[in-house]
């Protein structure tokens, strides 16, 4: 995973509560702990496992919050 791809991946999961969830409850979703999450959107780079897994879901579940992540991700790369 790139840099990119990987402040895409942040960006969609600090977008999770703005389409219809919450941090916490996705984190039950998916059966990983909430403070995994918070440490992922902190700087703490995922494992592939991981990472394809969240984006797995995000893509089929939460495809909006995914869209709003990379154009978030693309507005921090453009000066």
């Amino acid at each position: 995973m790139t840099n990119q791809e990987l402040n895409t991946f942040r960006e969609a999961l600090r977008c999770l509560s703005f389409n219809g969830t919450t941090l916490k409850k996705f984190a039950q979703k998916i059966n990983l702990s909430p403070h995994t999450l918070y440490n992922y959107i902190c700087g703490q780079k995922p494992s592939e496992k991981h990472y394809h897994f969240i984006l797995y879901v995000l893509e089929n579940e939460y495809p909006s919050a995914l869209t709003q992540g990379k154009e978030m991700a693309q507005k921090k790369l453009t000066p």
